[in-house]
């Protein structure tokens, strides 16, 4: 590796391949717990490499406060992700 974006890059492929894997056993709401949890991921490194935006940190920010909601309470969380569907719809009709 010859960076630390290069290593989380890495990692992030690493974590999303073994999720893909794990997901065949899992309980199903652990798939989309893993594909925000990678979001996450993805804006921070991106973050790092400053490609970032406003926008994709607080969508971060959104991702952080609110992904272990699965945990606790299904409905909130399902909410949450109804919630940045429609924000990122919103800034998708701007043209970002």
């Amino acid at each position: 590796m010859g960076n630390d974006v290069d290593k989380e890059i890495f990692e992030l492929v690493c974590y999303m391949v073994t999720s893909a894997r794990n997901l065949v056993y899992e309980t199903k709401m652990y798939g989309p717990f893993r594909l925000i949890d990678a979001c996450g991921r993805l804006i921070g490194i991106l973050e790092q490499m400053g490609t970032s935006s406003e926008f994709l940190s607080k969508v971060e920010a959104q991702i952080e406060t609110n992904k272990y909601a699965v945990m606790t309470d299904e409905k909130a969380f399902v909410d949450f992700l109804d919630e940045l569907v429609l924000d990122l719809v919103e800034r998708l009709k701007e043209g970002t």
